[in-house]
C-alpha cells in the first residue's frame, strides 16, 4: 500500500486533514494575505513553501471564498498564466481581452475571490529572459490596479528574493507585505509526526516521535521537512513490510505499530536524500543512462527545470549518453514509478519532484559537465535573444563555446544559430579588411566626388544660364531658342524649365512658318504631325487603341470613325440613328464595337463588314464594360438579360452564357492575359471566370462577396492577379483584390507610387470630390487609378447623354489618384491663374477644388487636365510645373505618352507632349526644315542692342 506521508510531494487542500505542525505560521500567513493584494512567500528550498500556501492556507478558507489559480512558468510565465485563466473561465476567454478583463469574468464565472498562486517563481529569474520579465511585470501591475477581488502569491526560494527588486520600479509596494517561511522547530516536528499518526490509528510507541526527530537532527532545533518526510516514509515502509503502489490506507483499516525497535532498522539518516537517489538509480537497467537522464532535469543554478522527453533525447548527449526513443520513454515511466519524477503533464513535461533531488543531483556533476551545462544554457538564452531581437553570437561569445563545440550536442535550430553567427561573423570581418584595404581608395573616391560634384554644379549652372538664353531668344528666333533649351536640357535632365523653354520654342516654331527643306521645298510641320480633315459634326469621344498606331471616337451624328496616328481617315460608319454610348477597340484592332442608347450593339471587323448585331443590357450610370474583346482570342463578352454574360465567338457566331449572379450585370472585361473574366453586379459581387483550356469555355472559379453596395465596374492591373472594384460601399469605394481573395481596401481613394504589386498605399486624398463614382479603372502601367463620376441631378436611370437634343441633365467628370493625382492639381490652381482662371476663393484641400476636372490623364512624367467649361486642356510636368495650354477637351495620352489627343469640336489635335519627343522631331525627323541659325548672330544682335 501507498506510504500516507507525501515523501517529496507538496502537500494539498485534500490533504489537509494530515497537515500539522504549522498552526502559527497558518494564522500569520492569513493574516497578512488581506493586508494587501501582493504578498511576497519566501524561504529556503525544503521549508514547505508550497505546502503551507496550498494545504495550510487553503485550509483557512471556505470554499466560496478562494479560488486559487495555480501557476508554473513553463516554457514562458505570460503564456501560463493565459492557459491557466482559461481553465479556469466558464465563460469562453477571447484573444483580444485584457488579462484584467479575463481575470474580471473568471470571478463573474464562479463570484469568488480570485488567488494566484505562483510556485517556484525563481524559475521566472533562472530561465526567463528580460523581454518576458518585463512584460510579466505590466500584467502583474495591470492586475493589481484592477478592481476584481483578486490576490496574488508570489513562492519563491529565498536565493532567488534579490531578483524581485526588478519590480520594484512598476509596483513600488513589493516588498511590504511579506512573509519567511522557517524551518520547524522540534515540537512542531513531533507534532507534524503524531499527527497524521493519529488520524491513521497508527500505534507508536512512547518516546518513539523524541527519538526520530533526535535522530534526524541530534544538534540542533530545526527540522528539514523533506528528510523528514523521507524517513517517516522508509519507516512506514518497513512497518508495513509491503512494496509500493498496492492500495490507499483508510484510518482503522490497518492495525500498523511505529516502535523504537523500526528506527534502529531504518540504519544511517546522514544523507537520506543521496541515499534514497543511489538506491532508485541502482535498480535502472543502465544506472550511467539513468543518471545522465536525471541530469538533465537539473539547471546550471542546481535547481529542477520541466524538460520534454526530445529536449531530454539531444541534452542526455552532453553526458556521453545516447538512448532511443522507446528506451527514453521506458526510463521515464520507470523514474515516475519510483517517485523520483512528477507525472507528465498535458504540456509533455516532466520534472523532478523537488529541488532537494536537483540538488542532490547537481553534487554528481563533474567539473566539465558543469561548465558544458552552463554552456549549453548560455547558447539557449542567446537563441531566445535571438528570436526577440535578431542579434547573433559575437566574437567573444563563439570564443567562449569554441572549446566544448565537440561535445556540445544540440538541436538542428541551436546548431543553425552557432553556424549562422560564424557566418556574419565571418562577413563582418572580411567586410572590415575591405574597408581596410580600400580606405586609400575610398579617400580618393571622397575627393573625386568633391570634384565631380563641384563639376555637377557648374554642368546645373550652365544648363540654368542657357535657359535662361533660351527664354530670351524665344522673340528673336524660336529655332534657335529651341537648340539652346535642348542643350540646356541635355546638361541637366532634371531641369523642369528646360522642358518648359523647350515646349515653348518647339509650339512657337509649330505655330509659325513658312519652312523648307534642304531643297527649298516649302512643308508643313502640323501635317508631319498629325494630318487630320476637319469631320461633318462634332466629336464626342476619341482615344488611342492600345498599341497607339490608330485612333477611334464617334461623332454627334452617332458616326464611329478610325483613323490612324497621322490622322488618315479609314473607317467611317453610320448604322444606328440613336446617340453612341461607348465604344470599344479589340487589342488587336481587329474589330470595333458600337453600343448606342437603344441598347443595340453593333461589332464592325476593320474592313467595315458588320459581323455582329445583338440587344444588350446596360446601366446608364456605366455603359463602358458593356462590351469587352479578349486579348488572345477573337470572343467578346456583352450582357444579357435575366443577369446573364453572354460570351460569342467573332470567328463562327457561335455564343453560349455565363450564369451566377442573382443581380443586373454592370460590366465584364478580360484579363490582360486573356485568362480570366472579372464581372461586376448590383448583387454585390465580383465573379472571377477562368478559361479552361479543355472545354474553351470559361467556368467560374471564385466569387468575390464582401462588399456593401452594388459593383458599378471591375477592371484587371496588367499582371491579371488583381481586380479593382468600384462600389457603392462606405467608406471602402474603392477595393483592390487579389483574384485569390486578399483584399486591400481604400478609406476614401488612395494611390500607388508603383506599378500594382503588393507595394502600401501611400497618400490619401478626398473621397467626395465631385458628384459620385461610376467607373475605376487602372491607367499608366498601373501607376494609377482613373475614377469617373456624375451629378446624380436626376436619377441615373433617366439620364441623358451627351448627343441628345435635350440639354444634358447626367454630367460627368474624370479624376487620377497617383503619383500626380488631383490632390497635387489642386496645389496646382495657384498656378493657373496665370492661365487668365478666375479662383472661386480660398483652396481646403480637404473640403472641395477650385476647379472641376472634366477630364485628367496621366502619362509617366506628364498629367493633362481639362477644367470643366473651359475649351483647352494643360500639361503640367511630374514637379507640378505648368508646361502648356493645348487647344481642345478630352485630353488623352498614347500608350507611349509621346502624344496628348484633344477634341476641338469637328477636329482632333495631337500634340507632342514630352520632351524627348520634341527633341526626335526636330533633330530626327526635321519636322521645321533647315532651321540652322548661327549664334554669333544672335550675340550681334544682343550686342547690337
Amino acid at each position: 500500500m501507498k506510504s500516507p506521508f507525501k515523501f517529496l510531494d507538496a502537500y494539498t487542500i485534500t490533504d489537509r486533514e494530515v497537515f500539522f505542525g504549522r498552526d502559527h505560521e497558518i494564522t500569520e500567513l492569513y493574516r497578512r494575505v488581506f493586508e494587501s493584494k501582493m504578498l511576497l512567500v519566501y524561504g529556503i528550498s525544503g521549508t514547505g513553501k508550497s505546502s503551507l500556501v496550498n494545504c495550510g492556507l487553503a485550509s483557512r478558507f471556505d470554499e466560496s471564498d478562494w479560488l486559487p489559480v495555480n501557476i508554473r512558468r513553463g516554457n514562458n510565465i505570460i503564456e501560463s498564466l493565459n492557459d491557466a485563466f482559461n481553465k479556469e473561465a466558464l465563460t469562453s476567454l477571447k484573444k483580444n481581452q485584457s488579462l484584467s478583463e479575463k481575470l474580471q469574468s473568471i470571478y463573474l464565472d464562479h463570484f469568488k475571490p480570485v488567488y494566484l498562486l505562483f510556485d517556484q517563481f525563481e524559475e521566472l529569474f533562472i530561465f526567463g529572459s528580460q523581454e518576458e520579465k518585463s512584460g510579466f511585470i505590466k500584467l502583474v501591475k495591470e492586475i493589481s490596479e484592477s478592481e476584481t477581488q483578486c490576490r496574488i502569491i508570489f513562492i519563491i526560494r529565498e536565493e532567488f528574493l534579490a531578483g524581485m527588486t526588478e519590480f520594484e520600479s512598476e509596483l513600488p509596494n513589493i516588498f511590504t507585505n511579506r512573509f519567511r517561511v522557517e524551518k520547524m522547530k522540534r515540537a512542531n516536528a513531533i507534532n507534524a509526526v503524531e499527527g497524521p499518526c493519529k488520524v491513521f490509528e497508527f500505534k507508536t510507541e512512547t518516546g518513539f516521535s523524541e527519538e526520530l526527530i533526535d535522530k534526524l537532527c541530534p544538534a540542533g532545533n530545526e527540522i528539514e521537512l523533506t528528510y523528514l518526510q523521507i524517513y517517516l516514509d522508509r519507516i512506514f515502509r518497513l512497518a508495513t513490510n509491503e512494496q509500493p503502489g498496492t492500495l490507499n490506507p483508510e484510518p482503522g483499516t490497518f492495525i500498523i505499530n511505529f516502535s523504537k525497535e523500526l528506527l534502529t532498522k531504518t540504519g544511517s539518516v546522514s544523507d537520506l536524500l543521496g541515499q534514497f537517489l543511489d538506491e532508485q538509480v541502482r535498480e535502472m537497467d543502465d544506472p550511467e543512462t539513468g543518471m545522465s537522464i536525471l541530469k538533465s532535469f537539473v539547471s546550471v543554478q542546481g535547481t529542477k527545470k520541466q524538460m520534454t522527453a526530445p529536449e531530454i533525447g539531444g541534452a542526455i548527449k552532453a553526458f556521453g549518453a545516447e538512448i532511443s526513443e522507446a528506451d527514453l520513454i521506458r526510463y521515464l515511466e520507470k523514474f515516475v514509478e519510483l517517485r523520483i519524477l512528477r507525472e507528465r503533464d498535458e504540456a509533455g513535461h516532466y520534472e523532478l519532484r523537488h529541488d532537494a533531488l536537483a540538488a542532490k543531483i547537481y553534487e554528481k556533476f563533474t567539473l566539465s559537465e558543469k561548465e558544458l551545462l552552463e554552456v549549453r544554457q548560455f547558447v539557449e538564452n542567446a537563441y531566445a535573444n535571438f528570436e526577440k531581437r535578431k542579434i547573433f553570437l559575437g566574437t567573444d561569445d563563439l570564443n567562449y563555446i569554441a572549446p566544448y563545440a565537440d561535445k556540445l550536442f544540440v538541436n538542428k535550430k541551436l546548431a543553425e544559430f552557432i553556424d549562422n553567427s560564424r557566418t556574419k561573423i565571418s562577413a563582418r570581418q572580411r567586410a572590415f579588411k575591405r574597408i581596410l584595404g580600400y580606405s586609400t581608395i575610398g579617400f580618393l573616391i571622397i575627393i573625386i566626388s568633391v570634384v565631380l560634384y563641384y563639376f555637377r554644379s557648374n554642368i546645373r549652372a550652365k544648363s540654368r544660364e542657357l535657359t535662361i538664353e533660351a527664354f530670351l531668344q524665344r522673340e528673336f528666333s524660336p529655332s534657335l531658342s529651341l537648340k539652346t533649351a535642348i542643350e540646356a536640357y541635355r546638361k541637366d535632365t532634371s531641369s523642369t524649365i528646360a522642358i518648359k523653354a523647350m515646349f515653348d520654342s518647339f509650339y512657337e516654331l509649330l505655330d509659325n512658318g513658312p519652312y523648307y527643306d534642304s531643297l527649298n521645298n516649302e512643308i508643313n510641320p502640323q501635317e508631319a504631325v498629325f494630318d487630320f480633315t476637319t469631320c461633318n459634326s462634332n466629336i464626342l469621344y476619341a482615344g488611342f487603341s492600345q498599341d497607339g498606331k490608330y485612333v477611334y471616337g464617334y461623332l454627334e451624328d452617332n458616326t464611329v470613325n478610325i483613323w490612324d496616328i497621322k490622322g488618315r481617315l479609314l473607317f467611317s460608319k453610320a448604322e444606328n440613328q440613336t446617340p453612341v454610348v461607348a465604344l470599344n477597340f479589340a487589342p488587336d484592332n481587329e474589330f470595333i464595337s458600337a453600343l448606342y442608347l437603344d441598347s443595340t450593339a453593333i461589332v464592325w471587323n476593320i474592313k467595315g463588314e458588320i459581323i455582329y448585331k445583338t440587344k444588350v443590357v446596360f446601366n446608364p450610370v456605366n455603359p463602358l464594360d458593356v462590351i469587352n474583346f479578349s486579348p488572345s482570342e477573337n470572343i467578346m463578352t456583352c450582357l444579357s438579360w435575366n443577369n446573364k454574360i453572354i460570351i460569342h465567338n467573332l470567328d463562327d457566331n457561335s455564343d453560349y452564357e455565363l450564369t451566377g449572379h442573382s443581380g443586373e450585370v454592370n460590366g465584364a472585361v478580360f484579363s490582360p492575359d486573356g485568362k480570366f473574366i472579372a464581372s461586376a453586379s448590383k448583387d454585390s459581387s465580383v465573379i472571377i471566370w477562368l478559361h479552361n483550356n479543355a472545354t474553351g469555355i470559361f467556368n467560374m472559379t471564385r466569387k468575390l462577396t464582401d462588399f456593401s453596395g452594388p459593383i458599378w465596374s471591375v477592371d484587371f492591373a496588367r499582371n491579371s492577379k488583381y481586380v479593382l472594384c468600384l462600389s457603392d460601399s462606405i467608406p471602402f469605394p474603392l477595393t483592390i483584390k487579389k483574384i485569390s481573395g486578399e483584399y486591400r481596401n481604400f478609406e476614401r481613394v488612395a494611390y500607388f507610387e508603383d506599378p500594382i504589386n503588393d507595394s502600401s498605399l501611400i497618400r490619401q486624398v478626398p473621397w467626395a470630390y465631385y458628384g459620385k463614382y461610376y467607373s475605376a479603372h487602372f491607367t499608366a502601367n498601373d501607376a494609377a487609378i482613373r475614377i469617373s463620376t456624375f451629378i446624380d441631378s436626376i436619377s441615373p436611370g433617366k439620364a441623358k447623354f451627351k448627343g441628345e437634343k435635350s440639354s444634358r441633365e447626367f454630367d460627368y467628370h474624370r479624376i487620377i489618384y497617383s503619383h500626380m493625382s488631383l490632390f497635387s492639381l489642386n496645389q496646382l490652381n495657384k498656378y493657373m491663374e496665370d492661365y487668365g482662371l478666375d479662383s472661386s476663393g480660398y483652396i481646403d484641400r480637404t473640403e472641395a477644388f477650385d476647379y472641376f476636372y472634366d477630364f485628367v490623364d496621366v502619362s509617366a512624367k506628364y498629367i493633362a487636365a481639362n477644367i470643366s467649361g473651359k475649351d483647352f486642356s494643360t500639361l503640367f510636368y511630374q514637379d507640378q510645373l505648368p508646361i502648356r495650354k493645348f487647344k481642345g477637351t478630352r485630353p488623352c495620352f498614347s500608350p507611349d505618352g509621346t502624344h496628348l489627343l484633344c477634341i476641338d469640336n469637328k477636329n482632333l489635335k495631337l500634340y507632342p507632349s514630352n520632351e524627348k519627343e520634341l527633341i526626335r522631331l526636330y533633330t530626327k525627323e526635321l519636322i521645321f526644315g533647315n532651321t540652322e541659325k548661327d549664334k554669333d548672330e544672335w550675340r550681334h544682335f544682343f550686342k547690337d542692342d
